[in-house]
């Protein structure tokens, strides 16, 4: 009988691990076949699995992946990395002889994943417009079911902003802001926004999502389109930018996104660099100028003004603000934000082996930071960079 019921139960262990993995979708890309219309030579690139690497399709009607799934097996998801460009896009079926759209995806994002109305075994990507200049870092096709977490399905760039943490290049809102995205995004669900002001390669561009995803970020962030050049003064970066037209970006994100609280880099620039500068020197000018609707007419007209209710700079030395990164988050499995913070860096994997990692100690530790203006009064606990701010913790349908 002890025999019986011991099977009958391994049986049921058994059937319920199935039923598990039958829900789960099943990544199929290796053994589909992958044609194009143009760009033959490159076409293994977007599935060598670099996001260094891209499949070059040129911007005429050939443009377009074609794939073909094994007999039996049909698609529900593409998941896209687009390489330096990011379009709207579309996946087409053929019907009685000519290739029709089924689904589009209006997004612009560099990672992005579109959902197929109806399973598919034969199909085309391709952006939703022609004319464009396709590169393709990687594709990704699975099966029906449950998409693996790291599959990125960005919500779109939010209204208004609990948080704005403003950072110079890809990997710089890791490295010096620590668990700061893991804790607020990731385990209090607030609204975070991400902009970075310097696109950077395009490959850095795909390591920073997975980097946001990882972090446990979900909306898209915001990129600032300034050219990747470097000068360790703050009057020499801005020579080499348009000292005009940031003023002008900074000003208008302010008044786009509201935040309630604002976190950019060290003046000195963490380890001296001017881009860093810049967008500390713009985050503080920008306070005022945001909340004045005389400067900067446009943006005020489109948006309105806002006055940002808290900026905290990394490293300002006065109203220091120690967070403690080492706290147990639940919605990372009780890692702390501090190690979730290590492990998103990682996803950085062209700047990884060199002299920068995520560090709560040395000269410029991820943990320390100065209150430069609150209009919500001063900070007493000095562990919540939104002590005094009212906001609601979200909770995890998925929790």
């Amino acid at each position: 009988m002890k025999k019986t019921v011991f099977v009958l139960a391994l049986f049921l262990a058994l059937f319920a691990s199935l039923c598990v993995l039958a829900d789960e979708a099943v990544e199929v890309t290796e053994s589909c076949r992958i044609t194009c219309g143009t760009g033959k030579n490159s076409l293994n690139k977007c599935r060598d699995r670099s996001v260094r690497t891209a499949w070059s399709g040129g911007s005429g009607r050939g443009a377009y992946l074609e794939i073909t799934l094994p007999e039996g097996t049909e698609a529900a998801y593409v998941y896209l990395q687009w390489y330096e460009n990011a379009y709207p896009w579309q996946i087409q079926v053929e019907r009685n002889g000519e290739w029709q759209t089924q689904d589009v995806s209006p997004h612009s994002y560099y990672n992005d994943t579109l959902a197929l109305s109806e399973p598919s075994s034969h199909f085309r990507v391709l952006p939703l417009e022609t004319g464009r200049e396709v590169r393709v870092a990687e594709i990704h096709v699975y099966t029906p079911g449950s998409l693996p977490a790291w599959v990125q399905i960005w919500q779109p760039t939010v209204e208004k902003a609990d948080l704005m943490l403003v950072a110079c290049h890809p990997d710089d809102e890791i490295l010096w802001f620590g668990g700061a995205l893991a804790t607020y995004a990731g385990q209090m669900k607030m609204d975070v926004l991400v902009c970075v002001l310097v696109p950077a390669m395009p490959y850095r561009r795909i390591e920073l999502l997975d980097c946001l995803w990882t972090s446990g970020v979900r909306t898209y962030p915001v990129w600032g389109g300034m050219p990747d050049k470097y000068s360790g003064s703050l009057k020499s970066q801005y020579q080499l930018w348009n000292e005009t037209r940031l003023q002008k970006l900074f000003t208008s994100w302010y008044r786009q996104y509201k935040p309630d609280v604002v976190l950019t880099h060290d003046k000195g620039g963490e380890y001296g660099h001017g881009g860093h500068k810049v967008c500390a020197d713009l985050c503080v000018k920008a306070l005022k100028w945001a909340a004045d609707e005389n400067k900067f007419p446009e943006s005020a007209k489109l948006y309105g003004t806002w006055d940002v209710p808290k900026l905290y700079l990394h490293l300002y030395p006065e109203n220091v603000i120690e967070m403690k990164w080492d706290t147990p988050l639940s919605a990372f499995g009780g890692r702390t934000g501090l190690e979730v913070a290590k492990e998103s860096f990682n996803c950085h994997q062209s700047q990884l082996g060199g002299r920068y990692a995520v560090r709560d100690t040395g000269n410029v530790p991820c943990t320390l930071f100065g209150l430069y203006r609150s209009l919500v009064g001063e900070d007493r606990f000095k562990d919540d960079f939104f002590e005094n701010i009212s906001y609601e913790v979200r909770e995890d349908p998925e929790e």
